[in-house]
């Protein structure tokens, strides 16, 4: 068969499994949905369906930054939804797509790579909308927010944008997922205004999910780790850089996030459990590696 023709039809099939497999919804209490909204049409936002049965329980607000800082947030969507799931308001950088867009020329050295696609600034957008939206009338979010209770998080280039965003005293804790700043010079880290001095100025509980040794950010965060003065975890789950987001749920990456989220935004004493003492729920788990700084 013609070699290109070849290539079209997979590309093609592959189209097409896309566009016939079902969105996601999480697997937790409140199954999910997301959309881009027309008052902010450069993100996808996640949140329970069904707002109602959330009850009296507000949705906490997580922020989210996409790997390679990349406009597209799909490679996420099973993970994300499942976040949601579990009674938060997600907001990801990038419009809701049905096809991830092709992905950006990073050939040659990194100073030679064409402007991130999305920046921090994308991110406080998001969060600004997020708090917005929470008491204006006519929308489906109105009275639904928590306000009060914010986190930022992303995955490589987005855990980056994710740290930036942190000096923002809104934010009430960051999730730092497969990243870590860069040493001082380098030529990646000049495209982000900090360098190592900034973890000395975070003032809100951080945590470090990684891929283990062979997670090109690793060493990135082992070096970050012991200047971080705030409470903080650094942990490990072996599964390399790319993690597992677009598993089902977001594949076992997810638990410690969640958990992470769960603890610093809805107080859940089962999360709690899973961090706090020395005989954690994450302190002897099969797969999990923790280390913790500050943290009873």
């Amino acid at each position: 068969m013609n070699k290109i023709l070849l290539a079209l039809l997979t590309l093609l099939f592959n189209f097409s499994v896309v566009a016939q497999a079902p969105k996601p919804t999480g697997a937790g209490p409140y199954p999910a949905v997301f959309y881009s909204d027309s008052s902010l049409p450069n993100h996808t936002v996640f949140h329970p369906a069904d707002l109602e049965a959330t009850g009296n329980e507000k949705l906490p607000i997580v922020v989210w930054g996409n790997g390679g800082c990349a406009d597209s947030n799909f490679s996420y969507r099973e993970f994300l939804a499942e976040i949601a799931s579990y009674g938060f308001l997600v907001v990801a950088i990038s419009p809701n797509r049905e096809m991830p867009p092709p992905p950006p020329d990073r050939s040659g050295t990194p100073e030679q790579w064409p402007p991130f696609a999305t920046s921090t600034g994308d991110m406080i957008d998001g969060l600004n909308w997020a708090i917005s939206v929470s008491d204006r009338e006519g929308t489906e979010l109105a009275g639904h927010v928590d306000t009060s209770h914010i986190a930022v998080m992303g995955h490589s280039c987005g855990g980056l944008q994710a740290i930036e965003a942190s000096s923002d005293k809104r934010i009430t804790t960051t999730l730092v997922l497969n990243s870590g700043l860069f040493d001082d010079g380098d030529p990646y880290m000049q495209r982000f205004s900090m360098d190592r001095s900034f973890l000395d100025t975070l003032y809100a509980p951080i945590g470090y999910f990684i891929g283990g040794e062979t997670d090109i950010a690793y060493a990135n965060a082992e070096k970050d780790w012991p200047l971080i003065k705030v409470p903080s975890v650094n942990m490990n789950l072996d599964v390399g850089h790319g993690a597992t987001y677009q598993m089902p749920g977001g594949g076992p990456f997810t638990e410690a996030p969640l958990a992470w989220l769960k603890w610093q935004l809805k107080n859940d004493e089962e999360a709690v459990a899973m961090f706090r003492g020395e005989d954690c729920g994450f302190c002897n788990h099969i797969d999990w590696q923790l280390k913790k700084r500050h943290i009873d």
